[in-house]
């Protein structure tokens, strides 16, 4: 059994005078205990929505969530999910996501379980125990994204989520959180989804990557796997817009056109109007996922006649 079992999950945000948008669009996921979980794509993709709906923040449209064994749903204005609390997300921006006129010590025991102090949890997370007094305007961004951390974890939770955690930091700061937040869930026998547009750091801490393109999950498999033979034509230019650390070789080459309105996405496969491969049936019919991807080129079944 999965620690978390996502299945054919669709999102809508929709507003009175405008037409829905499909934000996630029929995703399916797993994280078992113990796991990462890379969860890359482009901005406007639909990865923080998925991870909110499976927060409870968002409502889901239809499919299912499953956590721990047992369907779990969104967070209601008179009684939460207890399973909720075993979730817990460290957002991308730690200073909008921590109260300016508390001490930090404060924030993090208000879910504190167990019996570790909040000094001790800044200490887990390399910060010093007396800092437990200090309001979050007197740390650099870095340190109050170890301060989200450790509120995150006083929670003891089963399932830690990071959306963009480290987007918001310098690249000194960048590489050491993201693997303190793999050591603590590794260390906790926790699952760990991080969501990055970063393929660099996924890959030095996922055990697993799936990669979204526009509310869909185009291909996922073991890291190593998907970093050294990526199947997905979107996969492809991914990895290859990251640039060589010592500045060889040429700039990738532009994917053409611009990543489509959600609120009108193209028929068939959504990558179609621009990938460099496309056939006929990738406009007409929508790929199934085979062998963790979701692209015509590797569909082994001939396509039904329409």
């Amino acid at each position: 059994m999965s620690l978390l079992s996502v299945e054919d999950l669709v999102v809508d945000h929709r507003s009175p005078d405008r037409p829905p948008v499909r934000a996630v669009a029929g995703v399916g996921l797993t994280v078992e205990p113990g796991e990462v979980v890379g969860l890359v794509g482009e901005s406007g993709c639909g990865k923080s929505t998925l991870a909110r709906a499976i927060c409870g923040i968002t409502a889901p449209t239809s499919g299912s969530i499953d956590f721990e064994g047992r369907p779990v749903g969104p967070l209601g204005l008179r009684r939460r999910d207890p399973a909720l609390t075993r979730i817990q997300m460290v957002f991308q921006d730690p200073f909008a996501s921590l109260n300016p006129r508390r001490r930090v010590g404060r924030q993090i025991a208000d879910g504190l379980r167990g019996d570790a102090t909040p000094g001790e949890l800044l200490e887990r997370v390399g910060l010093d125990a007396d800092m437990a007094g200090r309001y979050p305007h007197e740390f650099s961004g870095g340190q109050r994204q170890r301060i989200a951390i450790a509120r995150a974890i006083a929670a003891q939770p089963s399932l830690l989520i990071g959306d963009e955690p480290i987007s918001a930091l310098d690249a000194s700061a960048q590489a050491q959180v993201a693997g303190l937040m793999r050591a603590l869930a590794v260390e906790s026998g926790a699952g760990l989804l991080f969501i990055s547009h970063d393929l660099s750091v996924v890959r030095l801490i996922a055990d697993r990557i799936a990669v979204m393109y526009l509310g869909k999950i185009v291909e996922t498999g073991p890291t190593a796997e998907v970093w050294d033979d990526p199947k997905h034509p979107y996969t492809r230019a991914l990895l290859a817009a990251i640039p060589e650390p010592d500045g060889s070789g040429t700039l990738p080459a532009e994917l053409p056109g611009d990543v489509p309105n959600p609120a009108a996405p193209p028929s068939g496969c959504r990558f179609h109007p621009r990938c460099p491969h496309v056939m006929d049936v990738c406009s007409v019919r929508e790929p199934v996922p085979r062998d963790g991807v979701a692209c015509w080129l590797y569909d082994s079944a001939e396509p039904a006649a329409e």
